[in-house]
């Protein structure tokens, strides 16, 4: 078989499949990837094409009702190789106490542990292109010099970056040469058919722009379509099931978690040496291969235990001084930057307007940061810009839901409620403080801090990570989840979800090692079903 156009398929045709993937993103790849050479019939539906269109990426128009954090379109991308075509490859594995069930963490705890996901993480470290080295401190900090902040209430961390980040690119030809893999481009999945019992997934409905609609029947349905997508297809396939599959219990949707990302302040360092090191993004060359990891510095784990704070981390980032500054984190100056990422994509934005007033009201900032900007330009100066990454807890009323408006397709757009809970402030606090202390104490310079707050109660340059996770939790009981510990939504014997969809907490790190490890395992718990007569 080989990549097809969907717009090609014949209106009303039905494709049988053992296995149909929704989603060729970084899930959906990583899983089709495990069924090559199988004897299994594998479809793969990707929405877009293999390079970046307006149209299709408007399906992700929708609306943000909750914390201000980017637009739904402007936040993953819809064609083959999904937003690892624009991701930078940051990678980490959670923590082993991201596992844990805290009794300080309302709704925490995996149905297994973080050393039953180490055989998953060392293989999804391949897929994600990532060095042999893994992510002992020890093993990297040999090759470049790190700021000594670790020991005591400090821990340091190491991110890995993959190269190339592009599974689209990296994977096209293999899975197109794959016989039993067919890839279908431009299909857009609307609707999940269950039979009328609700006992499993029948089909999947499909339609393209051209006006056609076809349907793919599989043994087994997996969704991979996202943390915000994966919620939505549930949700909308509700001609059977009013409240939409999986939605007994009214969880499907809620849980909503992004990563909080704040950049609070700069380093001035009192040794220009500190300037360069592993606590920023470095490049390593070996057999090759260019490999790419920072440091990072986050709360010891004794300190979460004994204060009950969630996770949080810190690194250091190359920025011009100009994206440091507080005018930058004005509201004026946040519209400024969401103005430019629309016009660079030009995908539709409901908060445009909103956008607008904002830079008109905030002229005055605006125009601080465009001549700092343009100084900037003329006269480089970067400094050590101080990054965080915030554990975000979970929350029932922070949810996705659907709108009354349509799409192109005539599926309801979605509803984003985001919201964090008050004490998710406490780890950042923390580490702040304690960052500031070992700087100090250690005479490495001085970090300059803006400590305000606005509105919302958090600092004005918070922002999410673009990382949707929890919609579809995993829980063992389903009252307290969508899917089971094998990602199978409770209730249907054969539909499945893959994707941070199905984390039930965040933790702090990047969460595509983790979905990948995650679709690795669901790999081969599949191939195990699929073999079964029943």
């Amino acid at each position: 078989m080989s990549l097809t156009d969907a717009r090609t398929v014949e209106a009303g045709a039905e494709i049988e499949a053992d296995l149909c993937i929704i989603g060729g993103g970084a899930a959906g790849i990583a899983l089709v990837r495990e069924f090559i050479g199988a004897p299994f019939r594998v479809a793969l539906l990707e929405s877009g094409g293999l390079r970046f269109a307006r149209r299709p990426q408007r399906l992700y128009v929708g609306e943000n009702v909750g914390l201000p954090n980017y637009a739904t379109a402007h936040s993953r991308f819809r064609m083959f190789g999904g937003s690892t075509t624009r991701w930078s490859g940051q990678c980490r594995p959670l923590d082993d106490i991201d596992f844990e069930a805290r009794d300080w963490v309302l709704f925490s705890g995996w149905p297994f542990d973080g050393t039953h996901l180490a055989p998953w993480y060392r293989r999804a470290q391949t897929v994600c292109n990532l060095g042999a080295d893994g992510f002992e401190a020890a093993a990297w900090l040999d090759r470049a010099p790190a700021l000594p902040l670790g020991g005591g209430d400090l821990e340091t961390v190491v991110f890995q970056f993959g190269h190339p980040t592009d599974f689209g690119q990296s994977y096209r030809s293999e899975i197109e040469a794959a016989a039993n893999v067919q890839v279908l481009l431009n299909a857009n999945a609307v609707e999940i058919e269950p039979d009328a019992d609700l006992r499993q997934a029948r089909a999947v409905a499909v339609q393209t722009f051209a006006g056609g609609a076809f349907r793919v029947r599989a043994r087994a349905v997996v969704l991979a379509g996202g943390g915000i997508e994966n919620a939505r297809l549930l949700l909308a396939s509700n001609r059977v099931a009013p409240a939409g599959l999986g939605n007994e219990h009214d969880l499907v949707g809620r849980f909503f978690m992004d990563h909080p990302y704040l950049t609070t302040g700069y380093l001035a360092p009192a040794d220009p040496a500190h300037a360069r090191g592993l606590h920023v993004i470095e490049t390593f060359k070996r057999a090759g291969s260019e490999q790419r990891a920072h440091v990072g510095f986050a709360l010891a784990e004794r300190i979460l235990r004994q204060e009950r704070l969630n996770g949080c981390v810190a690194y250091f980032i190359r920025r011009f001084h100009a994206e440091t500054a507080p005018e930058y984190f004005s509201r004026g100056g946040k519209a400024l930057a969401h103005l430019r990422e629309f016009l660079t994509d030009k995908v539709p934005d409901r908060q445009i307007g909103r956008h607008l007033r904002n830079v008109a009201q905030g002229y005055r900032e605006v125009g601080i940061t465009l001549a700092r900007r343009t100084g900037d330009l003329l006269r480089p100066r970067r400094c050590l810009a101080l990054r965080t990454i915030v554990e975000a807890t979970p929350r029932p009323d922070s949810r996705v839901t659907l709108s009354d408006q349509r799409d192109e397709l005539g599926m309801p757009q979605v509803r984003v409620d985001w919201r964090l809970n008050p004490e998710d402030r406490r780890g950042l606090d923390r580490l702040r403080a304690v960052l500031h202390a070992v700087v100090r104490d250690r005479g490495l310079g001085t970090l300059v801090d803006d400590p305000s707050n606005d509105e919302t109660g958090w600092p004005p340059s918070m922002v999410g990570g673009k990382h949707h996770m929890g919609t579809t939790r995993m829980h063992a009981d389903p009252k307290e989840g969508v899917v089971d510990p094998d990602c199978r939504v409770h209730g249907l014997a054969n539909l499945y979800v893959a994707g941070s969809s199905v984390f039930p907490t965040s933790g702090y790190a990047n969460p595509t090692l983790t979905i990948v490890a995650l679709a690795l395992r669901l790999a081969d718990h599949l191939k195990a079903r699929l073999r079964s007569p029943g």
